[in-house]
This record gives C-alpha cells, structure tokens and sequence, in this order.
C-alpha cells in the first residue's frame, strides 16, 4: 500500500472517528460505503475490513463504560446471546454468497432505511420503576436481528439496538449508550471473525483504519454531548442519507 493510500485512509478513518463520536453512533454507516465509493473496496470486502476496524476501536470504549459501572451487564448478555452467533452466520455464511452489485445496493437501501427509522425515533425513554423480566426473553431475538445487519452489513446495528435497549430495559440515556456499545463491541468481533474466516478483510487497511478512527473518536469524545438529541438524530440520519443516495447510484 502506499504512502498516499496510507495518509488518505487515516484522515478518512479520523473524520469518520470525531463524527462517530459527536453523535455517538460509532460511524460505521460512514466507514462502510466510503471504503466502496472512495477506496474501491468491494462491497462485502469493505464490510469485513471496517467491521475489523470497529471491532478493534469499540473493545477500548466498551471496557471504558464498563469500568464506569454503566453497562447493563445483565440486558446485554442476553442481546448478546442472540447477536453473536447471528452476526458470525450471516458474515461467514450469508454476505460472501451475495452478488457484488445487488450487495452495494442493499447496503444503499439499507442506509436510507435507517435514515427514515433514525427520523421517527423518539429522542426520550421511559425511565421510571423495574423492567419487566419478561422482556429478557424478547433480548436474543433483537440481538439476532442486529446481528443479521452487523454480520451481513457492518452498519445500524447500534442505532437498532439503543431504542431498544431503553425501551425494554428502560435505561438512562448514558446507560443505554454504554450498553450499546459494549452489544455493538461483542457483534463486532463476532462479525470480524465470520468476515476474516471467509477472506473479506483486507488487513492493512484495517490496520490503518484502525489507528485514524481510534485518533478521530478521542478527539470528538471531548465534544460530545453538547448537542441536542434532536441535532444528533438529524445529523445522523444526514450522514445515512449521504452514504446510502450514492451507493444507489454507483
């Protein structure tokens, strides 16, 4: 790889960083399709590559929140339960097998999709009394249904998985954070490892992406949470709208 590529991966990965981190939505909606539309990295190529990169940056954060006491061990071991043999089957199984093209544009329809469901989320969860434990049940099945996207696209898990995790653990808007994370760390690897079995990551890209997002996300966590959830919502619902129209028209 040379020197260019080298420089133009680290800014890239350091610009996806401080945008995951102002709007604490990791960025790998970004990460993803730039690898495609400005690295022409295949499609499913470029989700195990960034799926890497993401893997090796959330592992830092996620141990951070937990040492805080604020994740919500038990609400993510059973999400976790469902999400990483779903995201380790559907990226060594299912995304190696799709056709290239249709790939990227699912991945693009996927993008907007979100971009609608970020739109429509409500920016406050109810807080008040115990979570019912009978919800725990309805945890796996959520955990499989992010971990069909993380696995197969590397992207929107987290957003799936924080209203949801609120929701059903009526958790405070940083322990909902925290515990995505640490859900969306453990898909991550599970995703990273299915992708590496099969041969879709490109290592010294990771290696490098990996370096620039973890720069990037230190600098933007000093920025983070001054602005309104609101604010985040569109911003984020912005950046998918961004990624996703081209990969449509690629």
């Amino acid at each position: 790889m040379d020197p260019l590529t080298i420089a133009a991966l680290l800014v890239f990965a350091g610009v996806v960083g401080i945008y995951g981190s102002v709007i604490g939505a990791g960025g790998g909606f970004v990460l993803i399709p730039g690898l495609v539309l400005l690295f022409d990295l295949e499609g499913v190529e470029a989700v195990g590559t960034g799926a890497v990169a993401l893997a090796a940056i959330g592992i830092g954060g996620a141990r951070t929140y937990d040492q805080k006491g604020l994740v919500d061990r038990r609400g993510a071991s059973w999400f976790a339960a469902g999400a990483i043999p779903s995201a380790l089957f559907f990226a060594a199984v299912v995304a190696d097998r799709i056709d290239s093209a249709v790939f990227v544009d699912l991945l693009g329809l996927l993008l907007l999709a979100l971009a609608v469901f970020v739109v429509a989320m409500p920016t406050t969860f109810e807080e008040h009394g115990e979570p019912d434990l009978r919800f725990l049940r309805a945890l796996p099945a959520g955990g499989v249904l992010v971990g069909f996207v993380g696995g197969t696209f590397a992207v929107g898990g987290g957003l799936i998985t924080l209203p949801f995790l609120a929701r059903l653990r009526r958790l405070n808007p940083h322990r909902a954070a925290a515990t995505t994370a640490a859900t969306a760390m453990l898909s991550s690897l599970a995703s990273s490892t299915g992708h590496a079995i099969v041969g879709n990551v490109r290592w010294s890209h990771a290696a490098v992406l990996a370096v620039g997002a973890a720069i990037g996300s230190t600098f933007g966590a000093s920025r983070a949470g001054r602005l309104r959830p609101r604010t985040v919502l569109v911003l984020v619902a912005c950046g998918l709208v961004t990624t996703g129209v081209p990969l449509l028209l690629r």
